[in-house]
């Protein structure tokens, strides 16, 4: 059976109202039984039977009511074929007020949870990436000092250097203005992006002093028009920071730190 057909379909299609509804007509609907049924003296509501009469109707909505929230259950003794009667309200009521229960997590609890997961799957990826980039700047240099190899090739240095611009660039997209969950970033979140910008733009830093020490080929028209475009996301990224009004000192210390690296890479290209 495909997803889309079915009972469960139905359920998830059918509004919450038409099942409220449903609910309330369900407790008027048994209220009336019990209140015909009356005269069996077989449903006991506060130790007195209900009766046939206008208070008695009442009571028996009350009792009605009662079943239909189940909470009130055990306020009831019964018996007789009344017992049958009050289990199947007490089943239909069990299965609409779960479906309920449901309908409400669905509309207001799990857009928040999947909200919140997205974001946080986002910011994981994005720290990955900037991971991978310094591992790969590192391992460079370690073989280079190790003299595990002689030469780097400038294709390699633009293919990692172009890795760290695309994830800066979505960095920037995150934090930008027009970005309308952008409410919805943790400060832990801007703290870990930023920390991680920090040590990235130290990382490439490292690695131009690096290449400069050991006259290494590493700058030519397209790693520095790639590096240009790094300095300039990383800036967007501290100034829609620091439009977020920022209180932490660290991430306060890391824009100050991103804007001092940049400031560095910018002098040596």
């Amino acid at each position: 059976m495909e997803y889309n057909k079915g009972l469960f379909a139905w359920i998830r299609k059918t509004s919450f109202t038409k099942f409220f509804v449903a609910w309330l007509i369900a407790v008027f609907a048994f209220s009336i039984i019990y209140w015909l049924a009356s005269p069996l003296n077989s449903l006991i509501l506060n130790n007195e039977p209900l009766m046939l009469s206008v208070t008695g109707l009442f009571r028996s909505m009350f009792a009605s009511l009662l079943v239909g929230t189940i909470f009130g259950f055990g306020k009831l003794v019964f018996n007789g074929l009344i017992a049958v009667v009050v289990y199947i309200q007490l089943i239909f009521s069990i299965i609409i007020l779960l479906i309920l229960v449901d309908k409400i997590i669905q509309k207001y609890v799990m857009p928040h949870y999947h909200n919140t997961h997205h974001h946080d799957k986002k910011v994981h990826t994005m720290v990955l990436m900037m991971s991978i980039f310094r591992q790969d700047i590192d391992r460079i240099m370690h073989e280079f000092r190790t003299k595990k190899r002689t030469h780097i090739s400038i294709k390699e240095i633009e293919a990692i250097i172009d890795g760290l611009y695309v994830v800066f660039l979505d960095i920037e997209k995150i934090f930008s203005l027009k970005n309308i969950e952008r409410h919805k970033i943790r400060n832990m979140q801007y703290f870990i992006l930023s920390e991680n910008v920090e040590a990235s733009l130290e990382k490439l830093h490292e690695f131009i002093e690096f290449a400069i020490k050991h006259d290494i080929e590493w700058k030519d028209k397209s790693t520095e028009f790639w590096i240009r475009y790094i300095l300039e996301t990383a800036e967007k990224i501290v100034t829609n920071m620091e439009d977020f009004h920022l209180k932490n000192p660290k991430n306060i210390i890391a824009i100050e730190n991103i804007r001092d690296y940049a400031d560095k890479i910018n002098q040596r290209i």
